[in-house]
């Protein structure tokens, strides 16, 4: 029993293994140092207000008074636009002019919320909304601590919330929550089919690769007279085939759930007013295509060129990896630092926006590859060409540095020497 367990361990535990757990280790350390800065960064903006005072009275400075009381930030501005473009807000309350007045005469009053638009992440639309909240709060205790009468009937819905969205420049009167939520369908789905897809096919191809070796039948094949560019052409156009097969199966799937979940509720839930939602629907719509976030259909030629830069990167990376593993065994570990440099973009751009990130990190996210794929559809939905442009071409380079060392492996004897020294430490054991 000993002399077994030791002989897996010595099968499991190899160079290889612990190469690539090294590797691995220091990508969590630092893209997980990231992520916890990103949403920390998140966490300390809701807690801060930021208000439009239009009224300019007593009343309004009882409400930033008591904003501060409650423990938060309050900050001030005249213009949502421009403070959006140059103080970055992601959203504002306006207290608009004759507000005290109107509750005087205890009137309803309409009160202005805008938020800027930069990403279609559902999390930072989520974490959005505080301002609005703690305002709505601020009002209604304010109120019920000065209105002391009969008619007081005002006070169960003091203010009448008008939401406003702003991305691209222009505003539109529609909720940001719900404009991310029509777009999310497509911007959602994509990043979770292509981490997926990514995981998949590299893990399919190493292992094939692994098997290859034990069974000499990859040795063969490189000793015929076929050029070996031939050989490695068929085997990464073959794995590209089906790993454009899985998207499409994938994506179709996806989508199809989703639809047959939407028509699932309409028809379960028989208290929706169907006139209502399809309006509020195309209210969206044409939100979405005022403010320029359609992506129009030839620039999803775009994104699907990009997908299959991206999986053409994974295929490559994983022959040249499959080069070094020597039995199926090892195949998951070696796997796995494509798995972790698709798996952290993918969660950041669930949580955040890559985009608008700053500095080494930025930097960091973007030397990655496949993170350009992620962002493609915020590239064009906020009109930022160069980015996405910029992407692709980096892709491009990429692929070709990749292409051309998985050439020169697979053209040297290397596999050869490997595979023979592997062979006499297994006979040897």
């Amino acid at each position: 029993m000993r002399n077994l367990l030791r002989k897996e361990l010595s099968e499991l535990l190899n160079k290889q293994m612990l190469i690539s757990l090294v590797v691995s280790f220091f990508i969590i350390m630092m893209l997980g140092t990231m992520m916890t800065s990103i949403l920390g960064e998140e966490m300390t903006d809701s807690g801060t207000v930021r208000l439009i005072d239009q009224d300019q009275s007593s009343f309004s400075q009882q409400i930033i008074d008591k904003l501060e009381e409650d423990g938060y930030t309050v900050e001030t501005g005249s213009d949502f636009e421009q403070m959006a473009d140059t103080d970055g807000w992601k959203e504002a309350v306006v207290l608009p002019a004759g507000m005290e007045a109107a509750f005087a005469a205890h009137e309803t009053v309409k009160l202005p919320t805008y938020t800027a638009l930069r990403t279609t992440s559902t999390f930072s639309m989520m974490s959005s909304g505080s301002s609005e909240e703690a305002v709505q709060a601020a009002i209604e205790e304010l109120l019920a601590d000065t209105y002391i009468g009969d008619d007081l009937s005002f006070l169960k819905e003091p203010v009448d919330v008008e939401p406003y969205t702003y991305a691209n420049g222009k505003v539109v009167q529609a909720s940001g929550m719900a404009i991310v939520t029509s777009l999310a369908m497509f911007d959602q789905v994509m990043p979770l089919v292509l981490f997926l897809l990514v995981v998949l096919t590299a893990q399919t191809i190493i292992t094939a690769i692994a098997s290859e070796k034990m069974d000499k039948t990859l040795e063969t094949l490189l000793s015929s007279p076929v050029p070996r560019t031939k050989i490695l052409g068929a085997k990464m156009l073959a794995a590209l085939i089906v790993a454009v097969i899985y998207a499409l199966v994938y994506g179709v799937s996806f989508l199809s759930s989703m639809m047959f979940g939407v028509e699932q509720i309409n028809v379960g839930e028989t208290s929706i007013n169907v006139s209502e939602a399809l309006t509020n629907m195309a209210e969206v719509r044409n939100a979405v295509q005022e403010l320029g976030l359609q992506i129009p259909a030839y620039a999803w030629l775009g994104v699907a060129a990009q997908l299959v830069l991206t999986l053409a990167i994974a295929l490559t990376a994983a022959i040249i990896l499959g080069a070094m593993v020597e039995d199926a065994k090892n195949s998951q570990t070696a796997s796995l630092p494509i798995m972790l440099c698709t798996m952290f973009p993918y969660i950041l751009s669930m949580v955040s926006d890559i985009r608008n990130m700053e500095g080494a990190p930025k930097m960091l996210m973007m030397a990655i590859p496949f993170t350009h794929t992620f962002v493609a559809t915020g590239c064009l939905r906020f009109h930022d060409m160069a980015l996405f442009w910029g992407g692709m071409a980096y892709q491009a380079v990429f692929l070709g540095v990749l292409v051309w060392v998985a050439l020169r492996i697979y053209s040297s004897d290397i596999l050869f020497v490997r595979s023979r020294k592997y062979r006499r430490k297994s006979d040897e054991a």
